[in-house]
C-alpha cells in the first residue's frame, strides 16, 4: 500500500521534528523544511498528499507556496498552523486560497493527526468522485459513438458526411410530418434515386457504391446543417423542415448540376451511365396532400 506523502513547513526545528515523529509513527512519510527555498524544493522533486505550513504575517512566502501548490497540485490539502491572530477576513482568504483546515498555536499535537486524516478522506472521496465522473464521461462518449455508429449508414456514413441510414430516416421524418401538422408549418421531402436494381445490376457493385459514397459528399456539402440526408434504397432521401416547394425545387436543380459537374463523376464513363439513371423527385407538406411512405 503506498504511503501518504506529508510536507511539513516552519521555522521551529523543534516542531518539525516533533511533528515528522507523530505522524511517521502513523505509517505517514514526511518531508521537513525550514523556509520558503527548501519547501519548493520539495516539491519540485515529488508530489504529496498534504501540506502543513505556518503562517506568518510579516512575509508573503506561505501564500505563495499555497498558490503555486494548488496551481501545480490541486489535489494537494493545505493545512495552515500560526500564532498570529486570525480574524474572519484573513480566515475566508486561506479559504478562498485552498487551505482546508487551521490550527491556532499552542494546540495539542495529536490534533494535528486527525486533522490530517480527516483532509486525506475528504481527499480520497473527492478523487473518487472525480475518477467516477471521468468514467462517466467516457461511457457517455463511447454511448454517444455507438448510437451514432448504429444511425449511421455503414457505406457512406462516416462522421464528416452524417449521412443516416433508413431506420433513422422513417422515424425522423415522422416526427418532423408531426411537427409540421401541429404547428402549420412547411416540410419537403426530396428523393434522389437509381433506377430499378435490375438496371443497376449492370454495374459493378463496388462502382455503385462508390458512386453512392461521392454522391453523399455533394450532397451533405450543399445543404443547410438543419437538414438530414439519409439512405433510402439505391439512392437518398433528403427531409427539409420549413422548406416550401419553390425552394425545393430550387435545391434539387442546384443539385442536379452538382452531381453532373463533379469532378470524379466527369471522366468516368461508368459514373456517368449511374447519372442518367439517377432520378429526383420532391413532395412538400402542406402543398402535397400524399407524401410516400418511407420504408
Amino acid at each position: 500500500m503506498v504511503r501518504d506523502r506529508v510536507l511539513l513547513i516552519d521555522e521551529d526545528p523543534n516542531l518539525l521534528t516533533c511533528f515528522k515523529t507523530l505522524l511517521e509513527e502513523r505509517n505517514f512519510k514526511v518531508e521537513t523544511a525550514q523556509d520558503r527555498d527548501q519547501a519548493l524544493g520539495h516539491l519540485s522533486r515529488k508530489p504529496f498528499s498534504v501540506l502543513i505550513t505556518e503562517y506568518l504575517l510579516e512575509h508573503n512566502d506561505t501564500r505563495d507556496i499555497i498558490r503555486r501548490v494548488k496551481a501545480t497540485s490541486p489535489e494537494t490539502s493545505i493545512i495552515v498552523v500560526t500564532g498570529a491572530v486570525i480574524n474572519d477576513i484573513l480566515h475566508e482568504e486561506l479559504v478562498d486560497l485552498g487551505v482546508s483546515d487551521l490550527f491556532i498555536k499552542p494546540f495539542p499535537v495529536e490534533g494535528m493527526v486527525i486533522a490530517v486524516k480527516k483532509v486525506l478522506r475528504t481527499r480520497q472521496l473527492a478523487m473518487r468522485a472525480k475518477k467516477l465522473r471521468e468514467q462517466l464521461h467516457s461511457t457517455r462518449i463511447r454511448f454517444g459513438e455507438a448510437s451514432e455508429g448504429f444511425l449511421l449508414d455503414p457505406l457512406t456514413g462516416s462522421p464528416e458526411y452524417q449521412i443516416y441510414n433508413s431506420r433513422y430516416l422513417k422515424d425522423r421524418f415522422h416526427g418532423e410530418l408531426k411537427r409540421a401538422r401541429r404547428h402549420n408549418r412547411y416540410l419537403s421531402l426530396l428523393l434522389l434515386s437509381l433506377t430499378s436494381r435490375e438496371k443497376v445490376k449492370g454495374q459493378v457493385p463496388r462502382k455503385t457504391d462508390q458512386y453512392l459514397i461521392e454522391m453523399a459528399k455533394v450532397v451533405r456539402k450543399n445543404i443547410r446543417a438543419e437538414d438530414t440526408v439519409a439512405r433510402q434504397r439505391q439512392g437518398f432521401a433528403l427531409i427539409l423542415p420549413e422548406t416550401e416547394g419553390k425552394g425545393t425545387e430550387s435545391l434539387m436543380q442546384r443539385l442536379k448540376g452538382l452531381i453532373q459537374a463533379h469532378p470524379p463523376f466527369l471522366s468516368d464513363p461508368q459514373f456517368q451511365r449511374l447519372n442518367r439513371q439517377l432520378s429526383f423527385s420532391s413532395y412538400t407538406y402542406p402543398e402535397h396532400l400524399e407524401i410516400p411512405t418511407l420504408e
